[in-house]
Order: structure tokens, then C-alpha cells, then sequence
């Protein structure tokens, strides 16, 4: 799965917003008053120590600081500046200099200095997100916090957090429906697994996967099914907040029509084209819309 967002509406959202905190821009009082953070604030891998927490977040293609730029960041003489005047790199720079300079040099100052400056802040930039892109980012918000445990950063990694768990949501959507491709009944497994950890175990989880495994191996599937799918189903677990698969919506208008069938109305051009992509066996995902 891949999902566009700004630079500035995601990365400056995490790390920076703490960087400008700790040179006096955010809430003073809420860092002064802020309790001590441990390790158990917020890692919950028991076995690791804080480095092997924050080296699990770097890729193949991470730049690491050398032990000379940390130690040129560390003698940094701070130099009285106004922030208005500042470009981004110096503001960078100082700000750097500032965490090592306080902390020492630690497994998690690296970690939020290595991926700034592997992800600089482009106004305007957009850029793939992918999920290990955004473990990464929440991973620095940890970092983040786990220096500074204010309010302001809490509301930052909770923001982003909430930001992984739609991408990795998203991933596993557009996963499925390749393996739904491969292999049904494997597919019909792990959807059922996918929405009791979305929903629950809960009826109206079993009625979707079983309308959804008559669909797809091709089984016939009486009114009564489709009106149960609709109306005891799909219409109370999905609204505008809390989005169907690509799949479900389909059978959703699979279920629709053939309810309406006494009235002849003929498939929607929605369904027309879900239909042609089942037959050729593209991912729904993959659907070209504007090809008519």
C-alpha cells in the first residue's frame, strides 16, 4: 500500500514540533512539571535494551551518524540567534547540537537525528508512505517523548500512531486482495482474522465472511442473504468514518442488485467494472476508473 502525504503535514508534525519545544516555543510549564521518562514510557518489547529498540526501526538504506559528527555536534557553541532569521538548516543544526548537548549522546538523540536528516522538511514535498516509513516516524516521536514527556509530545505520537495504524491497515487491505487473487479459501482465512481484529468477534463479523466466501467461489446466494449482508451487516459496521474493504463494497453492490433484480435495474458502472476486474483477475485496487 502507498499513501501520499506532505513533509510538512506529517514529518514537521513529530519530531520538529518537539524541536521547537525544547528552544522555548512550546508550553514551559508543561515541560518543567513533566515526570521522568523510562524505558517502560513507551517500549513494550521486553528482551530489547534502548539501542536494539531503536536499531529495529533503521533500514537497509539508513544513514548513520559518524562518531565525528556527533562529537562536532556535542562541541557546538550555540550562538545567540533569532528564529526568524533562521533558515531550516540552521535551525536543524542548532537544534541537533541542542539534544546531544543535553542528553548525551544516546541511542534515542541518534535515532531522531539520523532520521531527520535522512527525511528534511520540504514545504510542499510529498512523499510515499510506506509502513516502515511511518514506524519509523512514530519510532522518532517516541524518541521525542521519551526525552521531553510533555503533553504537547504524548498528543504527537498519539496523532501519529493513529496515522500507522491506517497505513498498515491499508497495506493489509491491498494484501488481501492479491491473496484473494492466489488463493480464496487461504484469502477467506486471514479476512476473517483481519476483521475480528478490526471489529470483534462479533455476528455481524461471520454474516460479511460468509456472504463474501459465497461471492467469491462463485455460490449462489438467496435475497434473504443479500438483505442480511446489507442491512444487519455492512450498513452497521461501515459509515463515513470507518471505511469498507474495496472488496466488501463490492459484494455490497453484488447484494444490492440482486435484490433489486425484480425491478430490472442493470448493474451500476461501478459494479460493471469490479465485475470485469474479478474476471481478469486484476486487484480492485488496481482498477483503472477513468477507462470507460
Amino acid at each position: 500500500m502507498k499513501s501520499s502525504f506532505t513533509l510538512r503535514s506529517l514529518f514537521y508534525f513529530s519530531c520538529s514540533l518537539g524541536l521547537f519545544l525544547v528552544f522555548g516555543c512550546g508550553d514551559t510549564e508543561d515541560t518543567k512539571n513533566a515526570p521522568i521518562a523510562t524505558r517502560d514510557t513507551f517500549i513494550n518489547e521486553p528482551g530489547l535494551d534502548e539501542e536494539e529498540y531503536w536499531e529495529q526501526f533503521k533500514d537497509e538504506n539508513w544513514i548513520r551518524l559518524t562518531d565525528a559528527e556527533v562529537e562536532e555536534l556535542m562541541n557546538f557553541e550555540m550562538p545567540r540567534w533569532d528564529f526568524k532569521q533562521q533558515t531550516l538548516e540552521e535551525f536543524n543544526k542548532y537544534a541537533h547540537a541542542f539534544l546531544f548537548q543535553k542528553f548525551g549522546d544516546i541511542p534515542s538523540v541518534r535515532y531522531i537525528v539520523e532520521f531527520e536528516r535522512q527525511h528534511p522538511k520540504e514545504s510542499g514535498k510529498v512523499v510515499t508512505l510506506t509502513p516502515m516509513l511511518a514506524k519509523q516516524n512514530v519510532a522518532c516521536a517516541e524518541a521525542m517523548y521519551f526525552l521531553l514527556p510533555t503533553e504537547v509530545h504524548k498528543r504527537s505520537l498519539e496523532k501519529l500512531q493513529e496515522v500507522l495504524k491506517v497505513v498498515e491497515e491499508q497495506d493489509e487491505r491491498h494484501l488481501l486482495d492479491h491473496l484473494r487473487i492466489e488463493d480464496p479459501e487461504a484469502w477467506i482465512k486471514r479476512k476473517r482474522t483481519f476483521l475480528i481484529d478490526k471489529h470483534g468477534d462479533i455476528p455481524e463479523v461471520d454474516i460479511i465472511v460468509n456472504f463474501l466466501q459465497k461471492l467469491e467461489l462463485n455460490l449462489p446466494r438467496t435475497d434473504a442473504e443479500c438483505r442480511i449482508y446489507y442491512f444487519e451487516a455492512y450498513d452497521v459496521l461501515y459509515d463515513d468514518s470507518n471505511t469498507a474493504s474495496a472488496y466488501e463494497f463490492y459484494a455490497m453492490l453484488e447484494a444490492l442488485h440482486q435484490i433489486r433484480a425484480f425491478v430490472e435495474d442493470p448493474p451500476s458502472h461501478r459494479l460493471e467494472k469490479y465485475r470485469e476486474a474479478r474476471a481478469e483477475g486484476i486487484s480492485f485496487y488496481n482498477i483503472d476508473w477513468d477507462d470507460d
